[in-house]
């Protein structure tokens, strides 16, 4: 498989939303887990074509750049860092499809000078003649400190287009902010602001509580585009196990047909208020039906 490792400072765009350092974590847009081990990043990209991947679906003999801004927990010794990055790709069944285990080797005697550590860059190429025809595969990264045991973790599922789907990329996509810090973006539309709270009042599931998002004042869209469009929500425990759940979300819609101006609630049940337990982290992604308006963010709670 190609791959190519890049260590400098580069123009491509990023979405520049500063990542919260907890130890477990998902991204928005594409859903990558991270596991943070000691390694971390002032943001971290998935990028295809020089863009902001905005989903989980990539067309085959594309290249997925993963890119780590302003790296931390790399150990310097005599002003370099000896960063190693292994590369493993896994079939929809978890068969090892491809494996380098360290894409950094070249570098291992003499590291990387501590001045053009700005960024570490994984590209992996989706070919075809590794994939075939697998529908999916699970893209696994590992950034890993020659000389420490620190280490960053990345599971990437990517979903292998059909022919004709759109690529979702864009280089306009915005961070939008959140009234607990929580990581939220979007893609053609003008958000100023998401006020994210716990809501234990709920009579529709009176043993949930619920995640609340409300988004007034939303710009770019209508009320009959948010009707139409795709809500999707996902619920993981701290070690980002996937909690199957019958309860759907609830929501609300409203605002002015004239100034195109939406108000939105969303009501997300992410646990049983008996629950005693913590970390839950819960992502809720909101789509046009023309796949072009994004709106992803993840709570921890």
């Amino acid at each position: 498989m190609h791959k190519k490792l890049l260590l400098f400072f580069t123009t491509a765009f990023s979405l520049a939303f500063q990542t919260n350092a907890q130890q477990n974590g998902i991204l928005p847009f594409t859903g990558t887990r991270y596991f943070n081990e000691g390694i971390w990043a002032k943001n971290i990209d998935i990028n295809v074509d020089g863009s902001v991947l905005l989903s989980d679906h990539v067309p085959l003999n594309k290249e997925i750049e993963i890119k780590l801004q302003l790296p931390s927990g790399f150990a310097a010794t005599g002003g370099n860092y000896f960063a190693g990055a292994e590369v493993t790709m896994l079939s929809s069944r978890g068969a090892v499809l491809s494996k380098t285990p360290n894409i950094f080797s070249a570098n291992e005697g003499k590291g990387f000078a501590a001045a053009a550590f700005k960024e570490v860059i994984v590209k992996v190429g989706l070919r075809s003649d590794v994939i075939k025809a697998e529908p999916s595969v699970n893209i696994l990264v590992r950034f890993f400190d020659l000389k420490s045991k620190n280490q960053l973790k990345l599971e990437f599922p990517v979903t292998i287009s059909k022919p004709g789907e759109i690529l979702q990329v864009s280089k306009i996509a915005t961070v939008v902010k959140t009234s607990d810090g929580s990581i939220a973006a979007s893609n053609m539309l003008k958000i100023k602001n998401v006020d994210v709270t716990v809501d234990t009042s709920i009579r529709v599931n009176p043993k949930m509580a619920y995640v609340s998002l409300d988004i007034p004042g939303i710009e770019g869209t209508s009320m009959d585009d948010v009707l139409a469009g795709t809500e999707t929500f996902w619920v993981y425990d701290d070690k980002l196990n996937n909690i199957k759940t019958a309860d759907k979300l609830l929501k609300k819609v409203g605002g002015s047909m004239e100034s195109s101006i939406v108000n939105y609630v969303i009501k997300i049940p992410f646990r049983l208020k008996t629950s005693t337990a913590k970390g839950y982290i819960t992502r809720f992604r909101w789509e046009s039906k023309d796949r072009k308006k994004i709106f992803d963010t993840v709570i921890v709670r």
